[in-house]
């Protein structure tokens, strides 16, 4: 008969921690597990991790689940895990003591030796005993697959038909199980392939390789990995629509990475349309290529979106602006070119400007002949019309004196489409003409239709050097 003990094995207080040993069952035939209770109590007022480990040579001690192997306890808090303690060898039956150790990461250690009663079995038989050797890469980039291969070997004559083998992991993508026959004494390979989630946070895994025969846990391999940092550039995808010479671009931006990360997404744009995109930064990048930028602070898989118009419009805007301007100028233009210059002629002795020569260019530059011009010119009263010299190549039709000025006066008939004539007179100074003479606009009228116009010329003005 089995007798099932439950009572306390001791209690050992430490400088920051407190252990709890109590036993739940260590009463047990070979192919059974004694079971042991452990509390751990962190007296500190900060986080502490514990490791529980054991090295009993032909013994397995481990915690259940097999999480436990690391505790994280957080201040002044307390955590309960269960130890099973089996026999990987063939022993006779007896009394047999197990240590299990208990290490914080402050140096505080404590070692337990589990007392184990056992029982013999009959009828007697193999303990299940498997050598097992774990290859597969510890640095692990989530983006990849990972390949795992197990070799194991039976140490045995005995027979391991249906043995289980379980991938444990706080990393679900990595749970796996599969079966296999493993004959006396022989040896097999298994193989794995595990596609990890590409956004697994970045830090230090444990693997357990767990071995189950009928239920019962005959081994365990231990495999310490790491997921690695994966920092690539954001993605980026557009979408575009366009209405009526605007165009809208729908840009998205993915951090395809594990971990949170700033970058600037770009979007290349030509010259022409950086010139009609507004509420955007564009600029150069490395490649001396203009883009649109816009920097983005992403968690991994996280999108962020903007939107990039580019009005075409303004290109029709400014041609019709252009054309109306035309149109309006050629509407309004005058059909007749007007231009008044004047040059000395003569000085007396002492540099004083005494007689000047007014040259009037009138051209008409429409495409229709010009009917009924009348061409005056006004002369300033300090200054007369020579009448003893030739007036130019074509005479005035009136001469008329003013107290202000001299108004004189030339009649065309017609001016023909694009004729050119130049109008001549020379004018001879009163008084003493220093410094600047200021000769006022020739007005031109002419017949347009039922309407007469004018034209003006320009103000000359004649500096005595």
């Amino acid at each position: 008969m089995f007798i099932f003990v439950l009572c306390f094995f001791s209690v050992l207080t430490l400088a920051d921690s407190t252990i709890n040993a109590e036993v739940i069952q260590n009463q047990i035939k070979p192919s059974e597990n004694a079971q042991y209770k452990i509390t751990i109590t962190n007296n500190e007022f900060e986080k502490q991790r514990y490791s529980v480990y054991s090295f009993v040579q032909g013994w397995g001690v481990d915690p259940s689940p097999l999480k436990d192997r690391i505790i994280e306890i957080g201040a002044k808090g307390s955590y309960t895990t269960t130890i099973h303690a089996r026999p990987n060898e063939d022993f006779p039956p007896g009394i047999y003591y197990v240590s299990v150790t208990i290490e914080s990461d402050l140096g505080e250690r404590y070692t337990e030796a589990l007392k184990v009663y056992l029982s013999p079995e009959s009828p007697t038989d193999y303990l299940p005993s498997i050598s097992a050797t774990v290859d597969m890469d510890e640095k692990i980039i989530p983006q990849n697959p990972v390949p795992i291969t197990l070799f194991i070997e039976n140490k045995n004559p005995l027979d391991l038909k249906g043995l289980k083998i379980r991938i444990q992991s706080d990393i679900p993508e990595f749970v796996q199980e599969v079966i296999v026959d493993l004959p006396p004494l022989g040896r097999k390979t298994v193989d794995f392939t595990i596609i990890p989630n590409e956004f697994q946070q970045p830090k230090k895994y444990t693997l357990f390789f767990v071995f189950e025969r009928d239920g019962q846990t005959a081994k365990v391999v231990e495999q310490r990995i790491e997921v690695l940092s994966v920092v690539p550039p954001f993605d980026v995808s557009v979408e575009e629509d366009t209405i009526f010479l605007k165009t809208f671009k729908f840009v998205s931006v993915t951090n395809p990475g594990n971990v949170l990360n700033t970058q600037v997404a770009e979007l290349p744009v030509s010259f022409i349309g950086s010139l009609f995109t507004a509420g955007v930064d564009i600029g150069k990048n490395e490649n001396d290529e203009r883009v649109i930028m816009q920097e983005f602070s992403l968690r991994p898989n996280e999108t962020g979106s903007f939107q990039v118009i580019t009005n075409y419009r303004w290109l029709l805007y400014l041609a019709i602006i252009i054309l109306v301007t035309f149109i309006f100028y050629m509407a309004v233009r005058s059909p007749v070119s007007l231009r008044k210059t004047a040059i000395t002629t003569k000085k007396d002795g002492e540099g004083i400007l005494s007689e000047i020569k007014v040259t009037i260019e009138v051209k008409n530059t429409s495409s229709k002949a010009i009917k009924d011009v009348h061409i005056t010119d006004f002369v300033p009263a300090i200054a007369n019309v020579k009448k003893s010299l030739e007036l130019g190549t074509l005479q005035p039709k009136a001469v008329h004196h003013t107290k202000k000025h001299t108004r004189v006066i030339w009649s065309l008939a017609e001016l023909d489409v694009h004729e050119h004539r130049l109008i001549t007179y020379k004018i001879k100074a009163k008084l003493n003409i220093l410094g600047t003479f200021r000769l006022p606009r020739a007005t031109l009228e002419y017949k347009r239709g039922r309407k007469r116009r004018k034209s003006y010329s320009n103000i000359f003005n004649l500096v005595n050097k």
